[in-house]
């Protein structure tokens, strides 16, 4: 499907038609850093002139993470242009930055 037409009756009481342009199928996940796997939500849109710079968005599946003395993580990557939004739907997540910012964030919790 590349066109679709959606309906919405406004507050005003007035119709308004949406234009659909891509239902997008669910894409393969691939891995960062440490094995965090990752479904990218839009497919492969994050870097094309439909979307970028300002949507990327992306799901991690809840993981469990064995004790370990090696610290987990996905190395330094620079973020420009865009605002990084992590919300935690169940579990931890722990999260620093290249500042010296570092928080844990739990079920519920929203970090940017």
């Amino acid at each position: 499907l590349k066109y679709a037409f959606e309906y919405e009756k406004q507050a005003s009481g007035v119709m308004s038609r949406k234009i659909i342009k891509e239902i997008c199928r669910k894409p393969p996940a691939h891995w960062v850093g440490d094995g965090f796997h990752v479904f990218p939500v839009f497919a492969d849109k994050a870097f094309t002139s439909e979307l970028s710079p300002f949507l990327m968005f992306d799901y991690a599946a809840p993981k469990h993470f064995p004790p370990t003395r090696q610290q987990k993580g996905v190395g330094q990557h620079p973020h420009r242009g865009f605002e990084t939004v992590t919300v935690a739907f169940q579990g931890e997540i722990e999260h620093a930055d290249s500042q010296g910012n570092r928080d844990v964030i739990g079920p519920g919790d929203v970090q940017w």
